[in-house]
C-alpha cells in the first residue's frame, strides 16, 4: 500500500464522481451538437470527415468513429446516448467501471475530435486525459489500486505546478505584480451574478488572491507525492482555489473534474471520517473492487508499463510551462535569497552532476518527447495553464438582424453578456456551452486585426436561413423574426464595463455612456463593425 494507507473507498468515490462528470458532459453536448456539427449545423461534422477520408487521415491521427462507421446526424445522437448510458452503469458498477469508460471514451472522443472548434477546450481534454487513465489502470485496480492513485497525483501535479508556472511565465505582467484578479471577474468568459460583487473588492483583496493562486497551486503541487498527514493540506489550497473559481464564474465541470482529480489525495480514512451518511459509505463499498493478492514481481508490471512512462512523459508539457527558466531566479525567491539560485547554478555547472545526472536526463527527456508526440492525438499529458493571459478589455459580438435595413433588432444569448437589461445569468451545473463560450475568444482575435473565421460567417448565413438548429444555441429570438428570418444580419462589437466601477474610467468614456444604462449590470459602447451578411450574400 502506497504509504501503507487503504485505497478502496477512495477509488470507489472517484469512479462515481467521474462517471457522473461524463453524464454530464454527454447531457450537456445532447442539448447543442445538432447546431454545432450536425449536418445543418456551423460546422457540420460530415464535411470535416469526408476531407479527412479524402486525405487518408487514420483512426490514431484522429480518434473519432466517425472515421470508421458512420457521419451521419443518427450515428452523432447514437454516439451521445451510448455515453449517457455508459456513464449511468459506470456510476452504478452494473459491469465493471473500467468497461463502461472505455465506451464513454470512444463516444466522447468521437465528438470532440469532429467538434474541436466547440470543444477544443482544456477542460474537454481533461476529462479524456482522465477516462483514458482510468481505463489503463482498471485491469490492475483488485491487484495494484496504488498505481491509479500515483497517476492521478501525477496528473493534478502536472496540473498545478503547471498552472502556477504558466502564469508566471506566460508574459502577463498581471500575474507579476499581483493585478491578475483585477481583470478576472469583469473580463472571464461568462460572468454569474456574484462577478460584479467580487469585481468591486478592494485591491488589495485582488492582490492577495492573486499571490494565494501562486501558493496553493505551486506549494499544493509539491505536497501531492507526501504522506496523509501533510497532503490534506494540499486538498484544502485546491478545494478553495477551484470553489472560488466556480462560485464567480461559469467554468462548466472544470471545476468539477478537478475536484474529482483531488478526491485520490484522501485515503479511507479520511473519506469515512468525512462523508457524513452511512449509506453513502455503503454504497460506495458495494460498488468498490475487492482487491485481491498476487505474487510481487506481477505487480511491478503496472509499473513499469503505466505509471513510470506516463510520470516521464508527463514531464515534457510540465517544464515546456517553465519556458527555460530557473524558478529559483524569480523575484518571489531572490527577493529573500539569492543563495537557491547560487547553489542550483554551481550544482549545474559541476562536471560529475552533468556527468552523471544530465547526460542520462537528457537521454530520458528524449525518449519522454518521442513519446509525447507519439499519444499527443489520443489527448494524453497534455499542457493545462488556466487563466495564463489576462485580457485587459471586455469587447463582445452583438448580432442584429434588420427587414429594411433601417430599424434594427438585437438578437440575445443565453449566457454570454448581450443585453444590458438582463441580469447576468446561472449556467446550470456542469453544462458548457459552447458557442457562447467560443464567441469569448473571436473580440480578443479582433483587437489584434484577425478577421472573421469562416465559421462565423456561416454562423450568421444559418440566422438568415432560420436554421432551427443554430437558433436553438441563442436566447430569446427578436419579436418580428420568430417566424421569419432577417433580410440582413450584421455583428458590431462593444466595449463592456461592470457599472460598479464606472467612476474609475475616463471622463471621456463616461461621458459616452448612455444615461439609460447607468445603473444596470453593464454599460457599453460601440467599437466597431465586426461582419455583416444578408440573403444575397448566400
Amino acid at each position: 500500500m502506497l504509504f501503507n494507507e487503504p485505497w478502496s473507498l477512495s477509488i470507489s468515490l472517484f469512479e462515481r464522481s467521474l462517471a457522473f462528470i461524463n453524464l454530464a458532459a454527454f447531457l450537456s453536448s445532447l442539448s447543442q451538437w445538432r447546431g454545432q456539427i450536425g449536418s445543418t449545423g456551423i460546422l457540420p461534422a460530415c464535411h470535416i470527415v469526408r476531407q479527412w477520408k479524402e486525405r487518408k487521415i487514420t483512426f490514431f491521427e484522429r480518434p473519432t468513429l466517425c472515421l470508421l462507421i458512420s457521419d451521419s446526424d443518427k450515428f452523432l445522437l447514437t454516439l451521445h446516448w451510448i455515453g449517457i448510458i455508459c456513464s449511468i452503469m459506470a456510476f452504478f458498477a452494473i459491469i465493471p467501471s473500467g468497461i463502461c469508460l472505455i465506451g464513454c471514451w470512444l463516444c466522447y472522443s468521437s465528438l470532440v475530435t469532429v467538434s474541436t472548434t466547440f470543444m477544443g477546450l482544456q477542460m474537454h481534454s481533461n476529462l479524456l486525459e482522465t477516462d483514458l487513465l482510468y481505463i489503463l489502470c482498471s485491469p490492475f485496480l483488485a491487484v495494484q489500486p496504488e498505481v491509479l492513485v500515483f497517476i492521478q497525483w501525477s496528473l493534478l501535479f502536472r496540473i498545478m505546478l503547471g498552472g502556477a508556472a504558466g502564469k508566471y511565465t506566460g508574459g502577463d505582467s498581471s500575474w507579476k505584480d499581483g493585478t491578475a484578479m483585477l481583470w478576472h471577474y469583469w473580463t472571464q468568459p461568462l460572468p454569474n451574478p456574484l462577478s460584479p460583487i467580487f469585481y468591486r473588492m478592494p485591491a488589495s483583496v485582488h492582490k492577495f488572491e492573486t499571490y494565494f493562486t501562486y501558493i496553493s497551486e505551486g506549494s499544493g503541487a509539491l505536497l501531492c507525492y507526501t504522506p496523509q498527514k501533510i497532503r490534506w493540506i494540499a486538498f484544502v489550497f485546491f478545494l478553495m482555489i477551484l470553489l472560488g473559481i466556480n462560485f464567480t464564474g461559469n467554468y462548466a465541470h472544470l471545476a468539477p473534474l478537478t475536484i474529482t482529480e483531488m478526491i485520490l489525495l484522501l485515503n479511507d480514512n479520511v473519506w469515512r471520517s468525512v462523508i457524513p451518511f452511512q449509506f453513502i459509505i455503503s454504497f460506495l463499498e458495494y460498488t468498490a473492487v475487492a482487491p485481491y493478492a498476487i505474487a510481487w514481481p506481477f505487480k511491478l508490471l503496472p509499473w513499469l508499463c503505466i505509471a513510470l512512462p506516463y510520470f516521464s512523459i508527463s514531464l515534457v508539457p510540465l517544464l515546456a510551462t517553465f519556458r527555460g527558466e530557473n524558478p529559483f531566479s524569480w523575484p518571489i525567491f531572490t527577493c529573500y535569497t539569492s543563495r537557491p539560485l547560487t547553489i542550483t547554478q554551481f550544482i549545474y555547472q559541476h562536471r560529475y552532476f552533468q556527468r552523471f545526472f544530465l547526460n542520462p536526463w537528457n537521454f530520458l527527456m528524449n525518449w519522454s518527447e518521442n513519446g509525447h508526440d507519439l499519444i499527443t492525438p489520443i489527448r494524453l499529458c497534455g499542457r493545462y495553464v488556466k487563466f495564463a493571459h489576462m485580457t485587459k478589455r471586455r469587447w463582445e459580438i452583438i448580432i442584429e438582424g434588420s427587414e429594411d435595413g433601417s430599424t434594427w433588432y438585437e438578437y440575445d444569448f443565453k449566457y454570454k453578456p448581450s443585453n444590458i437589461n438582463k441580469s447576468l445569468p446561472i449556467v446550470p451545473f456542469c453544462h458548457m456551452p459552447n458557442l457562447d463560450w467560443r464567441l469569448w475568444f473571436l473580440p480578443n482575435e479582433a483587437a489584434r486585426g484577425a478577421p472573421p473565421p469562416t465559421w462565423f460567417n456561416v454562423f450568421l448565413q444559418r440566422i438568415l436561413q432560420h436554421n432551427q438548429a443554430v437558433l436553438s444555441l441563442l436566447g430569446p429570438l427578436p419579436e418580428p423574426f420568430r417566424e421569419k428570418p432577417p433580410k440582413m444580419i450584421r455583428a458590431w462589437l462593444y466595449d463592456y464595463r461592470f457599472t460598479y466601477k464606472r467612476e474609475e474610467d475616463s471622463k471621456e468614456l463616461a461621458e459616452k455612456t448612455p444615461a439609460d444604462q447607468i445603473g444596470k449590470t453593464w454599460y457599453r459602447n460601440r467599437v466597431g463593425l465586426y461582419a455583416k451578411a444578408n440573403n444575397k450574400d448566400q
